[in-house]
């Protein structure tokens, strides 16, 4: 395959909308030429800048301070307070549980906790039944800017959860909101999530169960469900997401941690002391295998997806096939029985990516983190950290990478607006970003003239994966090198990554640009020579996805800055506001 650098035009250009304390910079107008670019059949304005059809009012920094200062409570906040006094109705006949990003019967707190609650009326009723529910909304996929990977990696997912269901005999609906240019987070959709529960219990009162979401518009979404709530509709949440529940974890001050080092010291305090058992690090929910409907109709799951969310043809080569919990499970025993031993040095790898590949299940809930930690633990000796962390073996690596990523969605609920397009650290915003259009879309395809950034992104294109070496390698160019505008990276990888995870995804972005949470210095730019030396040092992964280094006869680009000038012209751009 031939690849030549990209001929768009160098006169595209592209306003710069960054709001500093409401203040607004000055921007430059958008070409008719800009409007009419693809990359990879998406209109480039997906990732230049937020959705107006969505977001047409999107929140400034000022507003964004608020959350800090007090003035605007956080979404978690108000959600866990709207539902801490939760009573059941004894009349309940329907019990349903709402799978979102949990779709696993093992170790689903709201799910147990459900069962529970219908056992105990069922002893008094006979009538009562149980059932459960996903939903699509098409238009937060499009707002969300979800990839095509993750769909259908959540579609395998809800064939394989259907068939457990039903070996229980509850069946599992799939549900559609078709309204046009609507969010889940609008009132016009709890409305009609109310009306469709009310419908499934025929009239009867109906208890509704669901993990909770760390995510902002998802938590406004709950809230304005939970509004509706009254004697026949109620709705419950629980804690699932993490394995210490946010907010749980407080600096002397009774702060939040915005460090990850003194946090990991005590989540890992915090977990050692609460210990479950001798056999369960952390505690995991459960319930009976048993059948729980007398009467039980498999069905197909009717949803006919749009060839806009489809992966193309040699797309599928790729695709994850076997999506379960059970080969989830399977994935961890792999790997903690091998390549888990030497996670310290193969880790990082781009060639044989030594890493466990359960991003994608979790990420999906096919595998709780719980799970993870209590069998990784139990292997490693019942230990969880060494006492110096940076002496920490393979195994005690791979449980803190678990606890990064609870670190990050205690970010997200604490600092709402990490999930609303803004960086941690608002004064950020005031970098005079380049934002050359030209040379982010040749990052996009591969095409930069850097063979180790190239490979990279073409793999993601390819396959929608890259290990978390890669995910840094890249978002350090495209930040510091092209001095490019991280949230539009980060808007690429949402739209193309299989695993996707909004507070990881943020996370990791926020610490490579160095405008986040626990960020490297503005300073640390990576130098892509030692990075592939490095981790690429047989230049298997380079030759693999840039065959045309090797034939003469092809063409590759040359490089689209200058490595060291680029690098000096990032440390000014950042010491401005550092």
């Amino acid at each position: 395959m031939e690849i030549r650098p990209s001929n768009h035009s160098l006169e595209c250009k592209l306003y710069r909308n960054t709001i500093i304390m409401g203040k607004r910079r000055s921007r430059s107008v958008e070409t008719e030429v800009h409007k009419k670019i693809k990359i990879a059949g998406d209109d480039i304005n997906m990732f230049t800048s937020l959705n107006k059809t969505y977001y047409p009012n999107a929140i400034t920094a000022l507003e964004a301070n608020k959350f800090n200062n007090g003035k605007r409570k956080k979404p978690y906040d108000l959600l866990i307070e709207k539902t801490k006094n939760f009573e059941i109705s004894g009349n309940t006949k329907t019990f349903i549980h709402w799978f979102r990003n949990d779709l696993r019967l093992t170790d689903n707190t709201a799910l147990a906790r459900l069962i529970k609650y219908f056992e105990a009326a069922k002893s008094k009723d006979v009538n009562c039944t149980i059932l459960t529910i996903f939903v699509i909304n098409e238009n937060d996929w499009m707002a969300h800017l979800e990839s095509n990977w993750k769909i259908d990696f959540t579609l395998k997912a809800l064939n394989s959860l259907r068939i457990q269901l039903s070996e229980l005999q509850i069946p599992l609906v799939l549900l559609q909101y078709k309204e046009k240019v609507k969010l889940s987070n609008s009132q016009s959709f709890a409305t009609w999530f109310r009306s469709q529960c009310t419908s499934l219990s025929n009239g009867q009162p109906v208890l509704v169960s669901s993990n909770i979401q760390c995510e902002t518009d998802e938590l406004y979404r709950d809230i304005k469900i939970v509004g509706l709530t009254d004697d026949n509709f109620s709705f419950t949440l629980y804690q699932d997401l993490c394995v210490v529940e946010p907010n749980i974890l407080r600096t002397l001050n009774n702060r939040p941690y915005s460090i990850f080092a003194p946090w990991y010291r005590k989540w890992c305090s915090f977990i050692m002391e609460k210990r479950y058992s001798n056999d369960q690090l952390v505690k995991t929910s459960s319930f009976p295998k048993m059948n729980y409907n007398d009467s039980f109709q498999f069905t197909k799951l009717d949803y006919a997806i749009p060839s806009y969310f489809k992966l193309e043809e040699q797309q599928r080569n790729y695709a994850q096939e076997q999506v379960s919990e059970d080969f989830a499970n399977k994935t961890l025993d792999t790997f903690l029985k091998g390549c888990g031993r030497d996670y310290n040095t193969a880790k990082d790898d781009l060639a044989t990516e030594g890493s466990s590949h359960l991003s994608a299940f979790i990420s999906s809930g096919l595998i709780s983190t719980r799970t993870i930690v209590n069998k990784t633990y139990k292997l490693n000796g019942n230990k969880l950290a060494n006492k110096d962390i940076k002496n920490n073996n393979s195994l005690e690596n791979f449980i803190r990478e678990i606890a990064w990523r609870d670190f990050y969605k205690n970010a997200v609920c604490y600092w709402p607006y990490l999930s609303m397009d803004l960086p941690f650290n608002l004064s950020t915003m005031d970098i005079k970003w380049d934002n050359n259009v030209e040379n982010f879309i040749k990052w996009c395809k591969g095409i930069t003239g850097i063979p180790v950034v190239d490979a990279i992104m073409r793999k993601l294109l390819n396959t929608g994966y890259i290990n978390n070496r890669s995910r840094m390698i890249t978002a350090s160019f495209i930040s510091k090198n092209l001095l490019i505008d991280w949230r539009w990276g980060e808007r690429w990888f949402r739209r193309h990554l299989v695993d996707y995870d909004l507070a990881s995804n943020v996370g990791g972005w926020g610490f490579c640009s160095s405008t986040g949470l626990d960020a490297q210095p503005y300073f640390r730019i990576f130098n892509m020579d030692l990075q592939a030396k490095k981790y690429d040092p047989k230049r298997d992964f380079v030759d693999k996805w840039i065959p045309e280094l090797k034939d003469e006869d092809k063409e590759y680009p040359s490089p689209i800055v200058d490595l060291k000038a680029s690098r000096q012209r990032a440390l000014e751009a950042f010491k401005e506001v550092f």
